[in-house]
């Protein structure tokens, strides 16, 4: 989710802040297997504003969740930060020090007003978007968690980012509307680091939790809070892997990033949860409608983009605007593996993909699908969703 300034409280124009957020291409460098592939940083560390937000009352006047720049002084999108009286932590909140920060981390800081690029910070919590073993699709991407990681040019690797064990840890900022996680730094996971992710939970049941092809189970059900519903942005604690192919889970919270109470914000991203028009969810934000011009009314469902200008009013975002347009169907391209016809399903690039009787097949049909054969899929994912529905199939 992308959230920008509504006004003019800091020296970067909502124009610049959305610039940013969509800087960097993906890498084309070698690599593969275990090991990390080269990618190298760009000649200077591009910043990818994951959320801004000002107008607050109180000595809180601005929320920034963004990528970590520079660490002397502290920068975070762009914001030059004074920490000397914040309290610095992790995602466990865990207390840290300066030298357990870097470039390319990721950082939710609650922080006085911006002026020229500068403010006070309160709060900065640093986190990674996912810990755990990965498997490298190519030089681009890889998944880990069963999470899909792009891993554009502007991602930096931390040492010994290469070699085995291949464990990883990922920062970066969730795009849901592509269905994965864009690295800002890549580096291999410390012995003692549980895995971990934060995404877009796509079902739950009394004691288990699904979020894409993940399913987390929990020996005791009442680690898991009683009002997660699918749609909600989650972080996982995980332990080991069970037998039948699911993880243990330890810790689950609703994780969404929110602005505080009395911020005004302008939001971009996907509806993750959808009541009505007027009762949604904006990547894990309730959004309250009941009062905003929407605009794509039609448009506005499940799974669709949207812009959102509000005030946030008891962890609410109170809308008195609202922009919506159909989201853009995905494509990918590869070799087919995995080919279950039971379940009229398989697997391309590392994603498992779906079709119906609805499915166009653009040359051939569901018969001409075997191991192997090259083909383009287009489709939709619903955020959190354990395969992608395929709209349309082209065999090669």
């Amino acid at each position: 989710m992308t959230h920008c300034p509504s006004h003019d409280s800091s020296s970067l124009t909502r124009r610049q802040w959305l610039a940013l957020a969509g800087a960097g291409s993906l890498s084309a460098c070698g690599g593969g297997g275990g090991d990390l592939p080269d990618v190298q940083p760009a000649a200077e560390p591009t910043a990818h504003p994951l959320g801004v937000a000002t107008g607050g009352t109180g000595r809180i006047r601005s929320f920034l969740s963004a990528a970590i720049t520079a660490t002397s002084p502290l920068t975070v999108g762009g914001v030059s930060l004074d920490t000397r009286d914040a309290e610095l932590s992790d995602g466990n909140g865990e207390a840290l020090h300066g030298n357990d920060i870097a470039a390319g981390m990721t950082a939710r800081v609650l922080a006085g007003p911006v002026v020229a690029a500068s403010a006070q910070a309160y709060s900065v919590i640093v986190d990674t978007q996912v810990v755990g073993p990965a498997i490298w699709l190519d030089s681009r991407s890889l998944l880990v968690l069963g999470q899909h990681v792009s891993a554009p040019t502007s991602a930096l690797r931390g040492p010994n980012a290469a070699g085995t064990p291949p464990d990883v840890q990922v920062w970066g900022r969730l795009d849901l509307a592509a269905g994965s996680i864009v690295a800002t730094r890549i580096e291999r996971a410390q012995p003692n680091d549980a895995p971990m992710l934060r995404g877009v939970l796509g079902d739950r049941g009394a004691d288990w939790l699904q979020v894409g092809t993940l399913v987390a189970r929990a020996a005791d059900a009442s680690i898991i809070p009683a009002g997660l519903a699918a749609g909600a942005v989650v972080r996982l604690v995980l332990g080991a892997p069970l037998a039948d192919g699911s993880w243990q889970l330890l810790q689950a919270r609703d994780d969404a990033l929110r602005p505080p109470d009395g911020l005004e914000a302008e939001l971009q991203g996907l509806v993750t949860q959808f009541t009505s028009a007027r009762q949604f969810a904006l990547d894990g934000v309730p959004v309250d409608a009941s009062h905003a011009q929407i605009e794509g009314l039609a448009q506005l469902q499940a799974g669709a983009t949207a812009e959102v200008r509000g005030k946030m009013v008891n962890g609410v975002l109170v809308a008195t605007e609202v922009s919506a347009e159909a989201a853009e169907p995905l494509e990918i391209s590869g070799r087919l593996s995995g080919l279950d016809r039971t379940r009229n399903s398989f697997m391309l690039k590392g994603w498992q993909v779906q079709w119906t009787a609805a499915t166009r097949f653009g040359s051939g049909s569901a018969l001409g699908l075997r191991n192997g054969r090259s083909l383009t899929v287009r489709g939709r994912w619903q955020p959190g969703a354990a395969s992608l529905q395929a709209l349309q199939i082209t065999l090669e």
